[in-house]
């Protein structure tokens, strides 16, 4: 029964690798999209039910942030922020595991804790109140739109790898440098993928912007 289970679970790994470190870039999009979203629905029914109300509303830094005054310098404030946290991502892509970048392990990391700050009401706005597991308020809110912007950030700039792991385990094997940023290319798809998740971006950023000034201004 172990060794069936085992079996299985290395099989779905390879799976969902050979689909995540597809050759095609519109493949690994949708691929890491749907992982990060099924993490992240999971974390928030569970959270929304099993845990305390506002629990990492002190760890959320959007959370803690005042109001800048206006849209403008809301909208300013946010999308800076969260370009810095792209380009933290684009960055840990230079590390590449086998065939996974880090920038993609970073994503799945951290869908589950943006799910829990929903199911706990850790937002920045909303008063605390818990966000009730619904699709239309998926719809309603910006903050699909910023993880599907990242994750098209990422996926794109999937090839900018400096330092390889050639195998397992991977918390024991050595990084080597096997590339120089000056390798680094991007096809016309990938541009077009990341020109996209940045502009994605700015648009949910400015959403969001709206609704902190509803609220606080």
């Amino acid at each position: 029964m172990h060794e069936r289970t085992t079996d299985t679970l290395y099989r779905l790994s390879r799976t969902v690798g050979r689909y995540v470190n597809h050759d095609d870039v519109l493949t690994r999009f949708a691929s890491l999209w749907v992982i990060v979203a099924t993490l992240f629905t999971i974390a928030w029914v569970g959270s929304y039910s099993l845990l305390p109300q506002g629990l990492l509303r002190g760890a959320n830094p959007g959370a803690t942030g005042r109001y800048a005054g206006s849209v403008t310098r809301e909208f300013l404030s946010l999308f800076a922020w969260n370009v810095g946290v792209s380009l933290i991502a684009v960055g840990a892509n230079t590390f590449r595991s086998v065939n996974t970048p880090l920038g993609y392990v970073l994503q799945v990391i951290q869908a589950p804790r943006y799910g829990v700050v929903w199911g706990t009401g850790s937002l920045a706005i909303g008063g605390g109140t818990r966000v009730t597991p619904s699709l239309s308020v998926v719809g309603e809110r910006s903050g699909p739109m910023e993880l599907t912007a990242i994750i098209a950030i990422v996926v794109a700039t999937g090839g900018v790898m400096i330092w390889h792991q050639t195998s397992g385990p991977r918390w024991k094997e050595p990084c080597d440098r096997v590339r120089s940023p000056r390798d680094w290319s991007l096809t016309r798809r990938e541009w077009i993928l990341l020109v996209g998740g940045y502009a994605l971006l700015a648009l949910a950023n400015y959403r969001e912007a709206l609704d902190i000034a509803s609220v606080a201004g």
